[in-house]
């Protein structure tokens, strides 16, 4: 039989969107040397852009791997593309 080994991470739900949001080094640093409490984090979250305050209270251990940040560039030509129909239709 073969075991499947799950990928676990630490992270937070974002505020907005519910998503999980991958804690970055600086965070886990803080966290390992129990300064996290007296902390708050400011974190972006890679599916809806929105940002928001986080405590160790927020941090949980979620599964899978975390979602792969967008580049800039796309972003860029995503607001250009919204731009363009905004002057098609209006």
């Amino acid at each position: 039989m073969i075991a499947e080994v799950k990928q676990k991470y630490r992270g937070v739900l974002c505020r907005h969107c519910c998503q999980a949001i991958p804690l970055a080094q600086s965070a886990k640093r803080i966290e390992d040397r129990d300064d996290f409490t007296a902390r708050s984090l400011t974190l972006r979250c890679r599916a809806c852009d929105g940002e928001g305050l986080y405590t160790a209270v927020d941090v949980i251990d979620c599964d899978g791997t975390p979602r792969l940040r967008g580049s800039y560039g796309s972003k860029c030509q995503r607001a250009a593309s919204l731009q363009r129909n905004a002057q098609i239709l209006g």
